[in-house]
């Protein structure tokens, strides 16, 4: 499989975001671009090895994670430790959002009864929202709360 086909793959599972900003692991977030084009750029997910390809890491689902392009390039400037970090991190993640399954029923085991709500629009009148009401109620409270401090 190509690293194309592996990162469309993972946009399906995992939804077009970039794992470091959806896991949190990158604290520095003034990034400064030189124009809209750089920055589309940079925005552009990648396919990131987690198995690196120079120690047989493949081009699959299971080995992989998708990072801006941005982020790939900060993720290999970090030193080996935290690189190591962050792939347990992305598995972790992966492993979690594969175990949380989904299932749609056409039909619910549960009896409901749905009651309708019945408003009257002249009661919706009195509960639309008065300023200057509001402002003399709480200076009420504060002024019965100080003059309660007195006695």
């Amino acid at each position: 499989m190509s690293n194309k086909e592996a990162k469309n793959k993972l946009i399906e599972k995992y939804g077009a975001e970039c794992f470091i900003e959806k896991l949190h692991l990158r604290k520095d977030k003034e990034r400064r671009y030189t124009g809209k084009a750089q920055m589309y750029r940079m925005k552009q997910l990648t396919y990131h090895h987690i198995k690196m390809k120079k120690d047989g890491g493949r081009a699959t689902v299971e080995n992989g994670a998708l990072l801006s392009a941005e982020n790939h390039i900060w993720f290999h400037k970090q030193n080996a430790n935290a690189r190591g970090y962050m792939n347990a991190m992305f598995q972790e993640y992966k492993r979690q959002v594969d175990e949380c399954k989904v299932e749609f029923v056409d039909n619910l085991s549960i009896d409901l009864e749905i009651k309708p709500i019945v408003f009257n629009i002249n009661e919706l009148d009195k509960l639309k929202y008065n300023r200057t009401q509001k402002k003399k109620e709480d200076r009420d409270l504060i002024n019965d709360y100080y003059d309660d401090l007195e006695r």
